[in-house]
């Protein structure tokens, strides 16, 4: 492939010919789809859960909630940063 590919160069154009590609459908096609402005009755109304660190990463290092030892990566487990030799894998 040239430098110089387009993006367009790498759609997958699958079976679709030129004019579906464009937007046209064949005459007498009336199974496009229709977005409702109705709220859609299964989506759920539970509240999401904020996320949550899973790992901490300091340049200067931090102490280790487990043995104290002071190092740049530590994981979450059970509330507490730990570093790699103390975590549960």
């Amino acid at each position: 492939m040239a430098e110089d590919a387009s993006l367009e160069d790498f759609l997958d154009a699958g079976d679709e010919s030129e004019d579906e590609r464009e937007g046209d459908t064949p005459a007498g096609d009336d199974t496009t789809e229709m977005e409702s402005d109705a709220p859609d009755s299964e989506a759920s109304t539970d509240a999401v859960d904020p996320a949550v660190t899973t790992y901490a990463w300091s340049s200067e290092g931090a102490a280790c909630a487990e043995c104290g030892e002071v190092v740049e990566r530590r994981w979450t487990q059970d509330g507490q940063l730990v570093c790699g030799a103390c975590k549960a894998w």
